[in-house]
């Protein structure tokens, strides 16, 4: 058997206002993690290209190495 339940108005319209402050923080939150995340992702590529040109650089060198302190045969 269900009894009602009774809240006082003001208490109820606290709580809303609790809850409807507790989603606009959710929200803020889930803000910041998508800003972080696409600015890890910008650093992640970074990284990666600066990986790429220093691999390059050390090929070349090793060409270069090669050229001038292997004797010819």
């Amino acid at each position: 058997m269900e009894a009602p339940v009774f809240v006082k108005i003001d208490e109820y319209k606290d709580v809303l206002d609790t809850i409807q402050l507790a989603k606009e923080k959710l929200e803020d939150a889930k803000a910041t993690i998508d800003r972080i995340d696409h600015v890890k992702q910008k650093e992640d590529n970074e990284l990666m290209e600066w990986k790429a040109a220093i691999d390059d650089i050390e090929q070349r060198l090793e060409g270069i190495d090669n050229i001038l302190f292997e004797p010819e045969a």
